[in-house]
């Protein structure tokens, strides 16, 4: 009897526990997340950022403040995808991935492009500029 009381106990007490988990909020804002990914070198962590930015901010954002974020994810993605980490330090750390692994990457900063070109109108000079640089890296990494 002791023992069933002590696991229902557990049991209880274990239920709160479960039901505060909420997602994990990594930036306020798009803003936010922008500029947390800017601070960061690390190609894989700008992405995971930007995404979260555009996914959970994008769509209360003006299209011309999307634009730019979107031109920062398919930088980091390219380069990524081509084995760039951005780690720095003593040695600069280059990676060669999987072939499938590296096709997913650019097939997704393809897809960012084609956004991109949709909404050529609504991007500065500077970032069309950007996204002509971009496209030519894109098609050299294939």
């Amino acid at each position: 009897m002791k023992h069933f009381l002590l696991i229902v106990l557990l049991i209880l007490q274990g239920i709160p526990l479960f039901s505060d988990s909420k997602p994990k909020v990594i930036c306020a804002s798009l803003e936010d997340c922008e500029k947390k990914a800017d601070s960061t070198e690390i190609h894989r962590k700008k992405i995971t950022l930007l995404t979260f930015g555009i996914t959970e901010y994008g769509k209360d954002v003006p299209i011309q403040n999307l634009l730019p974020v979107y031109l920062k994810r398919v930088k980091s993605t390219i380069l990524e995808a081509n084995g760039d980490t951005g780690y720095k330090g003593e040695v600069v750390l280059k990676v060669t991935h999987k072939p499938e692994y590296k096709q997913s990457q650019l097939l997704k900063a393809e897809e960012d492009i084609q956004f991109l070109d949709t909404n050529q109108s609504s991007l500065s000079k500077e970032n069309y500029s950007e996204l002509l640089k971009l496209k030519t890296l894109l098609e050299q990494s294939k």
